[in-house]
């Protein structure tokens, strides 16, 4: 999608270019006095390493923006659209998701929602030129610490906990630690089920 099909799907949508808003602190109050974050479309900005605190977004769509380190915490995104951003190593496990589409963003490294059913991840990507190739872009493991955040990319699984992050190549899962391996088997696990779940529902919609 370009910018010219964008606007003229959202012609009432007010429109922010270019904006720098990257390691700033944004709360609520700071907000009003700056914009007015729904039915707005942002495009090109970078919130890379922002702080969003008891924001409330309602409608907005971010075209190609840059949100890589940035935290959520107490916010509300409704119903709004993130295409062609970068979220590498976003934080909005603080934030409600609802009805939010994520379409062709890069999430390696992203801590986000739990519960998919309140959004959708359209072509994943774990960094700019590999894709994630599992129908579900992630996988949260608890841990008796911080959570395992697993990935499934074209050559290898992706496990991202806390700060640090591991490769572990799909010749080499004996070498890898058991926790890992076990986190990666947990994965897999959800996968087929997921495919036999989707394979179940075509039948029925084919055989009705």
């Amino acid at each position: 999608m370009d910018l010219k099909t964008l606007t003229s799907m959202f012609p009432d949508h007010k429109l922010v270019m270019g904006e720098q808003f990257a390691q700033e602190s944004i709360s609520a109050l700071k907000i009003k006095a700056i914009l007015n974050w729904s039915d707005t479309i942002f495009v090109n900005c970078d919130f890379s390493e922002t702080q969003f605190h008891l924001l409330m977004m309602t409608s907005a769509i971010f075209f190609k923006c840059d949100f890589s380190g940035a935290h959520f915490r107490a916010c509300d995104i409704d119903g709004c659209e993130f295409i062609s951003c970068n979220l590498t190593y976003t934080d909005i496990k603080g934030a409600s998701v609802i009805d939010t589409s994520f379409t062709d963003c890069i999430i390696g490294g992203l801590i986000g929602p739990e519960d998919f059913s309140n959004c959708t991840f359209v072509y994943p990507r774990y960094s700019r030129t590999t894709q994630i190739t599992s129908p579900i872009p992630y996988f949260i493991i608890t841990t008796e610490s911080d959570p395992l955040y697993v990935f499934k990319t074209e050559t290898m699984w992706r496990i991202h906990r806390g700060t640090k992050h591991h490769n572990i190549d799909f010749s080499a899962m004996d070498e890898a630690p058991m926790l890992y391996r076990t986190a990666i088997a947990y994965a897999e696990i959800a996968i087929q089920e997921h495919l036999e779940i989707l394979a179940s529902s075509m039948a029925e919609y084919s055989n009705a």
